[in-house]
């Protein structure tokens, strides 16, 4: 096979066995070689293009993800985005932009705010948002996902009882302010779009990822999530590699139909189920052992006991599944980890790679069973780029002794576990995680660029076990890769930009640039 582009230039493959090359042949959606030009030029064919990367320019593995919410943000993209308000006033004019040009009734729903970077840090109530409208159904939803604030229309429309979740008064009213369980079944209340509207805009933020030079993500998927990946399958239109984690509820459905983690391919596979063990620090709803700094009649709490998340692990691990649990809070990662040990205890499986998704507070015992069981750590480093500095919001709810070891990487690193990057959104960007993982303010943090890296592709490929075509640069694997305005290991990552994105073989994005006269645009 002739090739059908050669790369030449700077270029890090992440594979131990050549860390470094000068040029890469690529065709057939694969890498053909990697290595010496004179290696690629092998390779050359009449029909073959070449591409010179700039001088300062370096070729790294596609990233992976593995914490997305990629599917969500298909339908989230139609949301108003309150990202970037500072202030509750600023969120609320944005809320009233949108209802301007709204039917009568329409629902307005909302997302991205975060109440830790406002002048007044508490969250907003549903006397704020009825300021805004009194027959408009408005939900509010926090950055994390796990708290939203309805104003008094929507209360009315939602299923949403007084109980748990249901933050009330001191007259004993819903605040308006929900969390878990009952943010949930407010969105419940929320028309959705249709199958066909989801596909399409799946393939928007699968466009908007490209642009981050993520080639792969591990997303977290409903049935509805699932289809819109099967849509743009089935119409030639994916161009993003996905290893789906389907929700816990959604397991016997996958039983009966015979699939299991693994099932799949290239593009789209079956990955870990994914359950969940707590909240958030952001809605307070963590589960700690010790009571939150800023409010000390609240430790969080756990969403199902620990004998419930056993036994749903016991019988998905039983039944050949990776699982991927949620764990945040101290007390959480403590009730997984001992859930994940019992579980190999009564039925050892060589290779299970079970993961705990954030695992932001871990005592030195999850540590050293997290090594000891070999749990696989996704951690997503932009929270400590967001919300780790002094005075922000890890700080606030955990006080400073707790905050200094949130997020260990480095420790992580140090006791060998497996580290995996992903963003959960919040947001998504390698980039600017992984500078949160090499610039974070406590020791505990920050590791080296190139671990960094490596835990955004090799590192993330290996906990959806598809290591084996993706994650490094060598023959025979996908060509799947991103070039970056400079050399991650020796300039700041949060200063590189992409410049390319490639998805086998493909040019999925490509940043424009103006002409160096101000003439036209160039490539």
């Amino acid at each position: 096979m002739d090739a059908e582009r050669i790369v030449r230039g700077r270029i890090l493959t992440m594979d131990a066995r050549r860390p470094t090359a000068n040029a890469m042949a690529i065709g057939g959606g694969r890498i053909l070689a990697v290595g010496t030009e004179a290696q690629a030029e092998r390779w050359r064919g009449r029909r073959t293009r070449l591409w010179r990367l700039r001088p300062k320019e370096t070729a790294i593995p596609g990233f992976v993800d593995a914490h997305a919410h990629l599917g969500t943000d298909a339908w989230r993209r139609t949301w108003v985005d309150l990202g970037g308000c500072a202030s509750l006033e600023e969120a609320l004019d944005r809320l009233r932009a949108r209802i301007a040009g709204a039917s009568q009734g329409e629902w307005i729903v909302a997302r991205g705010w975060d109440e830790s970077v406002w002048p007044l840090k508490r969250y907003p109530t549903r006397h704020d948002l009825d300021r805004v409208s009194v027959s408009h159904p408005i939900l509010a939803n926090r950055v994390d996902g796990h708290l939203c604030t309805v104003n008094s229309a929507a209360l009315r429309r939602a299923d949403v009882a007084p109980g748990e979740g249901v933050d009330l008064g001191p007259d004993g009213a819903p605040t308006g302010v929900l969390k878990e369980g009952a943010a949930d079944r407010a969105r419940a209340a929320i028309p959705r779009p249709t199958d066909a509207e989801w596909a399409d805009r799946l393939a928007e933020a699968a466009s908007a990822a490209h642009a981050l030079g993520i080639t792969t993500v591990h997303d977290c998927v409903d049935a509805r999530h699932a289809r819109a990946y099967q849509e743009l399958r089935r119409q030639g239109r994916l161009t993003m590699r996905a290893v789906l984690m389907p929700y816990d509820d959604l397991l016997d459905a996958y039983l009966a139909a015979g699939v299991r983690t693994g099932s799949g391919d290239e593009w789209l596979r079956v990955g870990a189920v994914k359950a969940f063990s707590d909240g958030s620090l952001g809605a307070r709803s963590a589960a700690l052992f010790d009571p939150y700094d800023d409010d000390p009649r609240a430790t969080g709490g756990l969403v199902r006991s620990p004998k419930e998340l056993a036994a749903l692990l016991a019988k998905a691990h039983g039944a050949g599944f990776q699982l991927a649990v949620h764990a945040i809070g101290d007390r959480a990662i403590d009730v997984v980890v001992g859930a994940y040990g019992r579980v190999l205890d009564r039925e050892p499986r060589d290779d299970h790679r079970h993961r705990i998704e954030h695992f932001e507070l871990p005592s030195d015992e999850a540590l050293a069973s997290a090594k000891d069981l070999g749990l696989v750590a996704s951690m997503q480093p932009n929270f400590v780029a967001r919300w780790s500095g002094p005075g922000e919001l890890y700080e606030r709810r955990l006080g400073r002794v707790r905050a200094a070891r949130n997020n260990p990487f480095r420790e992580i690193l140090r006791r060998k576990v497996p580290l995996a990057f992903g963003s959960d959104g919040m947001p998504y960007g390698p980039l600017f995680g992984m500078a949160g993982a090499t610039e974070g303010p406590f020791p505990a943090q920050r590791i080296a660029a190139a671990d960094a890296l490596r835990a955004y592709t090799a590192g993330a490929a290996f906990a959806g076990f598809v290591e084996s075509d993706r994650g490094t640069l060598a023959a025979g694997k996908l060509a799947d890769f991103a070039v970056l305005s400079g050399d991650p290991r020796t300039e700041p990552l949060g200063r590189l930009a992409v410049t390319a994105t490639v998805a086998g073989g493909a040019v999925v994005h490509r940043r424009r640039r103006r002409a160096p006269d101000g003439g036209r645009t160039v490539y």
